[in-house]
């Protein structure tokens, strides 16, 4: 393996090379330039080419391109983006050449279709989506999951009405990459109940990579990657910042979020920012009754700086997020009649009034990040270097007596190092490389005292990845092509049920490749497509998990238990193997006077997929819980992801996203649990136009999800409970697969929000009001781990003012 990656590698620097040599020797000049869009921001991926026959390439993330090798002459320029009115200069070469270049939107394109296509930190060939402008003013004060739920194609799996992740073509936990500011989060984020530790409220957008082609971040996000971007900070003198104070009437809810930022009069390119958020809510509530316990605090800050001079930079980011959130009271069961009543009754067991008391079953988190950034750009060059340090400290506090009432029954510490090395090099007009290292050391200790089996091992991880990424331009082509190599290293010990000592060490290694290509349609569409082997090892919870998750209301055991789950198997001798996924996405994007459309299509084949199978109910010292096991097999998800757009006139317009997806577990042709529902939105809004200091809006829609009806059997706590009891073994009677209650209905929920900006002289007010479940529906979603237990929250009223100065 180590040898075919170094001869890959080389084989790959000798095509460039020889390319590179290749130029005409005599043909020595360069035109550069930055291409910026109307709002002053850098713009990625327009498309540079020298008219009528190139060459041409493509802006970076800086909105940076350099066309070499040019012979001296006339030459004319062409500049375009979808979206944007296309730009031409006739230019006469003499010398090395910089410009600068700013686009001006289509008039007749909708607005937001053009805020979506700039997408910063994306590559021209990738399939994404971007939340921005006001669609991401709207999401303010939700958690990240449910903020990218607006996106299509991206739902969530929760638990209980606080806790999102983000779901991309039905992945998520670790097959869904975030890059919190360009640094790799890393939390305990292998449960479907750890929520990102992330702010919404740092970044001015959110994009969604959705092909697995994104390889220099990682190998491991089968599903996609998720973006959290800041704005550029300030490199001019002078003061802003923005306000924003939200409530919402369900659950009582207050937050509070703004920063303030500013450039320095002496120091020309240096920037500041400092930001924070407070939040605080009580209990939800469904139509019916209170969701006891299921309140939440949130605090969180950052602070960034940065200088910049023409060919260099230097970047630091310092963040702590900490959230304290309650699990649904009902959910913890004592016994087995408890646990069969708990899923069939309404109210949950154990409602209680409103309050905004948060009592055990419980999480606290708390995740500090640093970054420290650093880029320099020579002749052809580019080089730059990231550091990362992260420390997630969670803990899980259970429904436990006496003196233990305050003591986690989990607990745990992850200390991340990162470290990221990556060169880029214009080699000619049309081809470009851009070959990077990635190093991790993570160390993952238990908070001792909790008087439990640690949930999973102390570890110590230790990878490295090298990537090289090839891509071509030509006039109405992109292509580009990447490898990628990864080695990781665990070093485990922990304890099993009989309280033994085990050690281990496990190795993976394994490559990684990707070919997409975009091309432009026209002056207003683009078909992108891409075709991407991407793998993940198994993560340390899935191989050693064992015992109460209560934050999750079930029990859990790891791929290397043995089957009465009380001793690990040595790892050797377990035959789990690494996922292997191979994905195929393609995508059409179109901006025409008034019609928007994007859409595409993807299927996506994972072997040895690796995911959580119901086996029955089990006891243990802290009470009777559903029990699940990790379990590997082949799996396929398939789908289509659509958003359209159609201005009706002037001031109306129409909007409606579709996500549809199958997933099956095809070694045993079966259905896989906890899979998200097809569904769709429509909206209709109304926009006044600027009147005076005076504009406004007004929104209603509708979302429909459907029931899901590709899901497993059903065998309910009670029928397992009544078959123990006369000695019946239901699951050895037959082993596929089941779950613990039928998949709910589906339902239309209506929506409806209006707001209004008034602009000051030096500043700009606006007012939002927005109600959500209008007609207070009772309904379950499937991918919510609470569903077995409660409903969904109900009617819904959020009143937000944000002010910008």
């Amino acid at each position: 393996m180590q040898k075919s990656v170094c001869y890959l590698f080389t084989l790959a620097f000798g095509f460039s090379s020889l390319l590179s040599l290749a130029q005409n020797a005599h043909c020595t000049l360069t035109l550069s330039g930055t291409v910026y869009d109307n709002e002053n921001q850098p713009l990625a991926g327009a498309t540079v080419v020298v008219l009528p026959h190139g060459p041409g390439t493509t802006t970076n993330n800086r909105g940076r391109f350099e066309l070499k090798n040019l012979c001296e002459g006339n030459y004319q320029i062409e500049v375009r983006f979808v979206g944007f009115g296309s730009y031409r200069q006739e230019i006469r070469l003499g010398q090395n050449t910089q410009l600068t270049v700013s686009l001006e939107p289509d008039e007749t394109a909708l607005q937001e279709v053009v805020v979506e296509d700039h997408a910063p930190h994306v590559e021209a060939t990738s399939t994404f989506n971007r939340l921005s402008g006001h669609e991401l003013q709207e999401t303010m004060g939700k958690p990240l999951g449910e903020a990218l739920r607006q996106l299509a194609g991206v739902n969530t799996i929760q638990t209980g009405p606080a806790i999102f992740k983000p779901v991309i073509h039905g992945l998520h936990s670790n097959r869904v990459l975030i890059l919190n500011n360009g640094i790799r989060q890393e939390g305990q984020n292998w449960g479907a109940e750890h929520a990102p530790e992330v702010d919404p409220f740092i970044a001015s957008n959110l994009v969604v990579i959705k092909d697995a082609a994104a390889i220099k971040y990682g190998s491991d996000a089968l599903g996609g990657v998720v973006l959290v971007n800041p704005a550029e900070l300030p490199r001019d003198p002078g003061l802003g910042g923005q306000f924003h104070l939200i409530g919402a009437s369900n659950n009582g809810s207050l937050i509070t979020s703004g920063f303030v930022e500013g450039g320095s009069k002496k120091w020309k390119g240096l920037g500041w920012r400092a930001q924070g958020s407070i939040k605080k809510a009580g209990d939800s509530r469904a139509p019916e009754y209170v969701l006891s316990n299921t309140g939440f605090e949130e605090q969180s800050f950052s602070l960034a700086a940065a200088y910049h001079k023409a060919n260099r930079g230097i970047d630091v980011f310092v963040s702590h997020f900490k959230t304290n959130i309650g699990i649904l009271r009902g959910s913890a069961t004592g016994n087995a009649e408890d646990l069969a009543n708990a899923m069939e009754r309404e109210p949950p067991q154990q409602t209680m009034p409103f309050t905004y008391d948060i009592k055990p079953p419980r999480q606290d988190v708390q995740h500090t990040l640093f970054k420290l950034n650093a880029h320099q750009t020579a002749g052809k060059n580019d080089y730059r270097l990231q550091y990362g340090f992260q420390l997630n400290v969670r803990s899980e506090f259970d429904q436990r007596r006496g003196s233990l009432v305050e003591i986690p029954a989990l607990g745990f510490r992850l200390f991340t190092h990162t470290l990221d090395l990556e060169w880029q090099r214009q080699h000619h007009a049309r081809f470009q490389s851009n070959w990077g290292i990635n190093v991790m050391h993570q160390v993952n200790e238990k908070i001792d005292g909790t008087q439990t089996i640690p949930f999973i091992p102390n570890f110590t991880h230790n990878a490295i990845g090298l990537f090289a990424l090839e891509k071509f331009t030509l006039t109405h082509w992109t292509v580009e092509a990447g490898l990628r190599a990864d080695l990781r290293n665990y070093d485990v010990a922990g304890f099993d049920f009989q309280n033994q000592l085990y050690r281990s060490e496990i190795h993976f290694q394994n490559i990684s490749g990707t070919v997409s290509a975009q091309r432009i349609v026209g002056k207003r569409g683009s078909f992108t497509s891409s075709l991407s082997s991407a793998w993940r090892p198994a993560n340390l919870p899935e191989l050693y998990s064992i015992g109460t998750h209560q934050s999750a209301a079930a029990i859990e055991y790891g791929l290397l238990l043995d089957e009465e789950n009380t001793q690990v198997v040595p790892f050797e001798n377990s035959g789990v193997k690494p996922e292997q996924a191979l994905k195929w996405v393609s995508g059409f994007t179109y901006t025409g006077n008034r019609l928007t459309l994007d859409v595409a299509a993807y299927l996506n084949y994972i072997r040895h997929f690796i995911y959580l199978r119901p086996r029955g109910v089990t006891n243990s010292l802290r009470g009777v819980y559903p029990y699940f096991r990790y379990t590997q097999t082949n799996a396929s998800f398939a789908g289509a992801d659509l958003s359209v757009g159609y201005k009706l006139s002037e001031r109306w317009s129409m909007n409606g996203k579709l996500s549809y997806l199958q997933a099956r577990d095809v070694e045993e042709n079966d259905f896989l649990i906890f899979i998200p529902a097809n569904r769709a939105d429509i909206s209709i809004r109304y926009e006044s136009g600027k009147k005076g200091v005076v504009s406004w809006y007004a929104e209603s829609g509708l979302r429909w999800i459907a029931m899901q009806t590709r899901a497993p059997r059903v065998i309910t706590p009670r029928q397992l409970i009544d078959a123990t009891a006369q000695g019946i073994d239901l699951i050895a009677q037959d082993d596929s697969n089941f779950d613990f209650m039928a998949a709910p209905a589906g339902v239309q929920l209506l929506h409806a929000q209006v707001g209004v900006t008034w602009q000051l002289k030096n500043a700009k007010l606006e007012a939002r009001l927005a109600g959500e479940n209008l007609t207070n529906e009772s309904y379950r979603e499937y991918t919510n781990r609470m569903r077995y237990y409660a409903n969904e929250t109900g009617r819904n009223f959020i009143l937000g003012l944000h002010l910008s100065f």
